[in-house]
């Protein structure tokens, strides 16, 4: 348990993806928020998992549709899969330190880091703050292709792994996209959910709180 639970920690600070380094600007800080919020009933559930400085999106492995379903054999037994973006040598980094974070800052290549939990969201993240939204079909099929799209493919159309995540059976993938200061994790979730249908706007989401502050809103 001391083991996962330094690793998760560390995944944590990672995922801060440099934000900490300013945290004393204007908008810097997280919004203390529900744990979670519940969507009403759609034709399926997608998750946002927020945690430290970091936003990702879940989804149930039944319901991801193709071509991002070539991922799931990666995660057998998984009952969801965790899509978190960022920079790609903070967020691998097994010991990041503040010229990393700086660094971070800069316009830089992304990482995917996908994440099997074999319970629910609430009770694989512990902590963290969940919430439930509701897509349609369409709108599912949409986010599964904004995701698809965030992994950089290899010669033969797969994604191109770059190494074991922080925590058991998680993976690392080079990622399309360009991590900087004003695009971050928490811009590249929003992004996700506007291109699903979820009314949220992307446009100035660089902090978490700014994310998660529009999702309490939302109905």
């Amino acid at each position: 348990m001391a083991q996962g639970a330094t690793a998760t920690r560390r995944s944590l600070l990672r995922a801060g993806l440099a934000a900490g380094t300013v945290q004393a600007l204007p908008g810097c800080g997280s919004t203390r928020l529900p744990a979670s919020r519940e969507s009403p009933a759609a034709d399926a559930t997608a998750y946002v998992i927020a945690f430290g400085w970091h936003a990702e999106i879940a989804l149930p492995v039944h319901a991801i549709h193709d071509p991002l379903r070539a991922v799931t054999s990666d995660f057998p037994g998984a009952r969801f899969l965790s899509f978190g973006w960022g920079e790609r040598n903070y967020y691998m980094g097994s010991a990041p330190t503040v010229a990393d974070a700086m660094n971070a800052l800069f316009p830089g290549p992304a990482v995917l880091l996908v994440t099997p939990l074999y319970h629910p969201p609430r009770e694989s993240r512990p902590g963290s703050q969940v919430f439930e939204i509701g897509l349609s079909t369409a709108g599912l099929a949409r986010l599964s292709s904004y995701l698809w799209a965030a992994f950089e493919k290899s010669g033969d159309g797969t994604p191109r792994h770059l190494a074991a995540g922080p925590t058991a059976g998680s993976v690392f993938y080079a990622a399309t996209g360009t991590y900087s200061s004003s695009y971050t994790c928490n811009t590249w979730t929003a992004e996700g959910l506007r291109v699903a249908g979820v009314p949220v706007t992307p446009t100035g989401v660089v902090f978490v709180g700014q994310l998660t502050d529009q999702l309490r809103r939302t109905p």
